[in-house]
């Protein structure tokens, strides 16, 4: 998956090349944590986090465009378990690749994301008790306003991020994250 990733980054970067429009972005995100498993004692709760990265603007012709990016992630949850609370940070590289629609300043886009796990930081779970790798699906729209652009995006894991090594096998983790963010064009 790390090599799916950096060959991910590498095309975004030789296609912004090209002819594509390269923008920075970066923004706030709330993330979250899903738990489906028969565990009563652990329980996720939104935190915020931060992303920051390169995106990419291809046209493929007046009204749609490939809006591939490059993004460190913050992601995580506030875990309670038992009494004990404590903060997962979740600190990806992803990849999304989305089909954006053009329609003047606004831009509705959507496709899929590939991350990879950089680390994790707390007290109560480990780099062991996640899969490096995470896809899902994202969507979103952007606000354009000449140089800068104002947008929001959800994205979904539809991977298991639990390795079984904390909470057991039959855990199903996946992460959840809406982001607010601008971006500027180079």
């Amino acid at each position: 998956m790390k090599k799916l990733v950096l060959l991910f980054s590498l095309a975004l970067f030789c296609a912004s090349a090209l002819s594509a429009q390269l923008m920075l972005r970066g923004g706030l995100n709330y993330s979250n944590i899903a738990i489906d498993s028969n565990t009563d004692n652990v329980v996720f709760d939104s935190k915020p986090g931060y992303h920051l990265g390169l995106n990419a603007n291809i046209p493929l012709g007046a009204f749609w465009s490939l809006r591939p990016a490059a993004l460190y992630h913050l992601k995580g949850a506030e875990v309670m378990d038992g009494g004990t609370i404590e903060n997962t940070n979740l600190k990806y590289v992803e990849v999304p690749i989305n089909l954006a629609m053009n329609l003047g300043p606004l831009v509705i886009e959507g496709g899929p994301y590939f991350g990879y796990l950089l680390n994790t930081s707390n007290g109560l779970f480990n780099e062991d008790s996640f899969n490096k790798s995470d896809w899902g699906a994202n969507f979103g729209a952007v606000i354009k306003l000449d140089k800068l652009g104002i947008g929001a995006n959800y994205s979904n894991s539809l991977s298991n991020i639990s390795s079984g090594n904390r909470l057991g096998e039959a855990t199903k983790l996946t992460n959840g994250n809406l982001a607010i963010f601008i971006t500027y064009k180079l």
